[in-house]
């Protein structure tokens, strides 16, 4: 397994647990706004770090070049 690879297993992963946390959301399962509130932190914060893996594979894919 390329580290290409791993990166995108990763982000695969996270996708997974966000969409996890929506659903959630979606279906009700918040039992108070505090509980809302954290699941959104939590979201953007798997965005986040999302969006820095997908960064740091361009850089792989420039760097192979």
């Amino acid at each position: 397994m390329t580290v290409n690879d791993l990166l995108k297993t990763i982000q695969a992963k996270l996708r997974e647990q966000k969409l996890t946390i929506a659903n959630n959301m979606v279906d009700g399962r918040m039992s108070d706004f505090e509980s809302y509130m954290k699941a959104v932190g939590v979201a953007e914060g798997i965005e986040q770090s999302i969006s820095i893996i997908d960064d740091i594979r361009k850089n792989f894919d420039t760097e192979d070049e």
